[in-house]
């Protein structure tokens, strides 16, 4: 039994020797761009859930994808009229933004259901 512990604990220190490094610079160099890609991915469905919430707060709310070069922004119309765009543009204006896009493809929010409080039926 101590034979075969002491036989895996000398494979262990050899496989460290031998592909630690390697181990190493791939944690610290894969690390940066794994957690760069989690973070835009976060931003991109804060976006678009802020955008919707913006949209749902207006009384004609709706949301328009658009594209400004290679990054997506969620265009916020009340009614036909451009009111803010998330993530902001400090590009272009809200104008320029939505030039060429069909409008009619803009999506309104769903409608929240109300939160009623709940009566507990008892047996009986």
């Amino acid at each position: 039994m101590a034979r075969g512990k002491v036989g895996a604990v000398n494979n262990l220190v050899k496989l460290g020797v031998k592909y630690g490094p390697i181990v190493y610079e791939a944690v610290k160099h894969g690390k940066e761009p794994a957690r760069e890609l989690a973070e835009r991915q976060v931003a991109r469905s804060n976006a678009r859930r802020r955008a919707l919430e913006h949209a749902h707060h207006l009384v004609d709310g709706s949301v328009l994808t658009v594209f400004d070069g290679d990054q997506r922004l969620f265009v916020v119309f009340n009614g036909d009229t451009p009111v803010a765009s998330h993530p902001a543009s400090r590009k272009k204006t809200l104008q320029a933004l939505i030039e060429g896009y069909d409008l009619d493809k803009r999506v309104r929010p769903a409608p929240r259901r109300r939160l009623t409080p709940r009566v507990r039926r008892t047996g009986g």
